[in-house]
């Protein structure tokens, strides 16, 4: 059964070059951060959140430059009784 999910990631990186030339160019491209965690979200079905904190870790770690990255995967009210708001899990992981 599909469920409602909501994932943070939290990359490590040395923002100081782009920072002083105020510069797009030089700065992390959040859209391809975004759209990566997207391909990984569709490529398969996951049974557990576990697994996909896991994927998409791996995912950042080879397709960006950065040295830890941090998944936060939560599932939105995962069961009906008792009410709970979400369940999440959390990796770090580094180069």
């Amino acid at each position: 059964m599909k469920q409602r999910l909501s994932i943070d990631i939290e990359l490590s990186v040395d923002a100081a070059h782009a920072a002083r030339n105020d510069s797009l160019k030089d700065a992390l491209d959040y859209s391809l951060v975004a759209r990566a965690v997207q391909e990984v979200c569709g490529s398969r079905d996951f049974h557990l959140i576990e697994t996909l904190a896991e994927r998409l870790a791996a995912r950042i770690l080879a397709d960006f430059s950065t040295g830890q990255v941090r998944v936060l995967v939560r599932k939105i009210s995962p069961v009906l009784e008792p009410r709970v708001k979400h369940v999440s899990i959390e990796v770090v992981r580094f180069r």
